[in-house]
């Protein structure tokens, strides 16, 4: 079994991790460093693996949108290793916070009315912007080390199923990547769950959460 080695083939530098260890402080830096570079990592997560870069360069998004192969029209989630991070960026309605206080860190994609500053992080064609605080812990460290929040997306290809395998990961993104970070399989297997709480409760693709798991968190608030 593989841990804490690394591998370099064409431009990707590759971390292979066991799922409980944590990253050396070397790679850590260098992953967190990378990201406000506007290198692109892809990367486990609770749910699936994903692709990120930093949310503040709106190159490094379209870096994305070109692996991905993602109509640039679809705006990128943003990942935020806290709930109070999250609130700098966009405005919490008393349902948004009820199933923050509830279901974060975990597999729930918030969409809410971007605050002034958040703004910055979507485009002006967007009423609203995409939150989740992942439940992954190496991934909440490695975002909290970047000091800025991440532009995401499903580590596949458009159109093609959702990745939960490191080593699918790195057949399908090696060489179009700059890290790969491989932790085995990701614990969850299924794609968050997208509420957009901005005015009332609406429920845009059910996933990891079922309606009923959102609508029980509403009526203990």
């Amino acid at each position: 079994m593989r841990a804490n080695t690394m591998t370099e083939a064409l431009k990707t530098k590759t971390f292979h991790i066991l799922p409980a260890q944590g990253l050396p402080g070397e790679a850590l830096r260098e992953l967190a460093q990378a990201v406000r570079e506007m290198k692109v990592l892809a990367f486990p997560t609770d749910t699936v693996y994903g692709l990120g870069c930093t949310a503040l360069i709106k190159a490094a998004l379209r870096r994305i949108y070109e692996i991905k192969r993602r109509d640039s029209m679809k705006p990128l989630p943003i990942l935020v290793h806290s709930a109070e991070e999250a609130r700098r960026w966009a405005e919490f309605t008393p349902e948004a916070a009820a199933l923050a206080d509830r279901f974060w860190p975990g597999p729930l994609t918030l969409a809410l009315t971007p605050t002034r500053e958040g703004r910055m992080l979507t485009f002006a064609e967007y009423p609203t912007l995409a939150l989740r605080v992942p439940s992954h812990e190496l991934l909440r460290a490695l975002i909290e080390a970047s000091a800025v929040p991440w532009a995401s997306t499903s580590a596949n290809l458009s159109g093609r199923p959702s990745l939960t395998e490191g080593p699918q990961v790195s057949a399908e993104f090696e060489g179009l990547v700059d890290y790969i970070l491989d932790a085995g399989a990701c614990p969850g297997g299924v794609e968050s769950t997208v509420v957009d709480a901005s005015r009332g409760v609406r429920i845009l693709r059910e996933g990891a959460l079922t309606r009923m798991d959102v609508e029980e968190a509403l009526k203990t608030r």
